[in-house]
């Protein structure tokens, strides 16, 4: 048994996310300044216009997994980063009306049991906005293959958004 419920700056499991994330990106061996960098990264961007959090727990009420997200405006650090790997046009599409699908992380012991399909679409289906945006490393194949199958498509390949060892996918899905 899975429940999926949303959460915002106050939830009391929210250290637990953020050991999560680091465990999920960054490995077991993270250290007390990975924590407090995603701390303040998602404290931020809690404070973004159209923030979604959502988070999944298993039957025992432990944190399996979570995703988050907010409306993407210009003046935002990422949304300038996007945009210097995207044409007029493309801007001007996909980011006009935008959600930035920013953190999608799951449990190594919950992942291949759907965890990650139902956050992606409890998310989704809480954002208001006509497109979402994603970025994933170009090797992360696992997520690469959940977003194909949930009807994201590539629009920006090897892009370099945060530095040029960094390289990410840009996905796109119309979502309203």
């Amino acid at each position: 048994m899975m429940d999926i419920r949303s959460f915002d700056e106050n939830d009391p499991m929210l250290d637990e996310m953020l050991k999560l994330n680091c465990a999920v990106f960054t490995g077991f061996d993270y250290t007390s300044v990975d924590l407090e960098q995603f701390r303040s990264t998602l404290h931020k961007h809690m404070t973004y216009p159209g923030f979604v959090g959502v988070k999944a727990m298993n039957g025992d009420a432990e944190l399996i997994g979570f995703a988050y997200g907010y409306e993407s405006r210009p003046e935002q650090f990422y949304r300038g980063k996007l945009e210097d790997q995207l044409s007029a046009e493309q801007t001007k599409f996909w980011l006009s009306d935008c959600f930035e699908f920013v953190e999608l992380a799951v449990a190594a012991s919950a992942r291949n049991r759907g965890v990650g399909s139902k956050l992606h679409d409890a998310l989704l289906g809480q954002a208001l906005n006509t497109t979402s945006v994603l970025t994933t490393n170009v090797d992360n194949t696992p997520a690469i293959r959940l977003y194909k199958k949930k009807g994201w498509e590539v629009i920006g390949y090897d892009a370099p958004v945060l530095s040029d060892d960094n390289l990410q996918l840009i996905m796109a899905k119309k979502c309203r």
